[in-house]
């Protein structure tokens, strides 16, 4: 189980995939890994790697800018598999060299083809949409079974894609980011009504199976970009956090 936000070395990966101790190393280190039906991303952003190479890959809001290595390009069977989305590829980043990564997510690729040498893909995360209203998933397993299709490859979670809990947690509280006030639909209009990210307040990963959610006490709106910063540590930050970490930069 790799839940985003949660921190990881290569060695833990070994362990949950029960990798064999003579296949561990190898192109496990260099950025990118094919293991069976799934892909392993492993970047650094912002700092060089431990061959020196510095490149840029970054953040831009919850997109991740990444590149291949030097000599990458898309006519290359590896990089023509990251961008087919017939692969589950799992992403995992870290911003201080030699530290552990912390794991991003399954990520959707956005190929730019035009570009020669390096391969450069844009990664977005974590959205999917249910009579079309947008949900989200914090957690991934390995070998669970995934939907079809690009952009429906997001494991169901039941506690945050509960449809009921949903529904009475943004009844109760409305569809307005309790950390920054945003609401959509006052921001875009129409075509923001009712869209709003749900975040549980204790992690998932600490719920029992059986666990029968609160949609008001274990529930609360919050912007894609507030659930995005809660989930910068882990265990994530607490709204009250965010909101006096946000109102130390007004």
């Amino acid at each position: 189980m790799y839940t985003i936000g949660s921190t990881y070395t290569r060695k833990d990966i070994y362990e949950i995939l029960q990798v064999p101790t003579d296949q561990r190393g190898g192109d496990w280190l260099n950025g990118y890994h094919r293991h069976g039906t799934d892909y392993y991303i492993f970047c650094n952003v912002g700092v060089p790697g431990r061959t020196g190479h510095d490149y840029d890959n970054h953040w831009e809001g919850e997109k991740l800018i990444w590149y291949g290595q030097d000599k990458s390009h898309f006519g290359q069977g590896a990089i023509q598999n990251l961008v087919s989305s017939e692969y589950r590829v799992f992403i995992f980043y870290r911003e201080q060299d030699r530290a552990p990564f912390t794991y991003a997510g399954v990520g959707t690729p956005i190929p730019h083809t035009q570009m020669q040498r390096p391969a450069r893909v844009d990664w977005i995360f974590g959205s999917d949409s249910t009579d079309e209203a947008p949900v989200f998933t914090d957690e991934y397993y390995p070998g669970a079974s995934y939907r079809e299709g690009q952009r429906t490859q997001v494991l169901v979670n039941r506690y945050e894609r509960d449809r009921n809990a949903r529904d009475a947690c943004i009844q109760h509280y409305g569809p307005r980011c309790e950390v920054c006030t945003l609401d959509f639909e006052e921001k875009y209009g129409e075509i923001g009504k009712g869209f709003i990210h749900v975040h549980h307040t204790v992690p998932v990963s600490k719920l029992g199976e059986e666990y029968t959610v609160d949609p008001i006490k274990d529930l609360v709106p919050v912007c894609p970009n507030c659930h995005a910063m809660l989930h910068r540590r882990n265990p994530p930050y607490s709204i009250s956090e965010l909101k006096s970490a946000l109102e130390g930069e007004a």
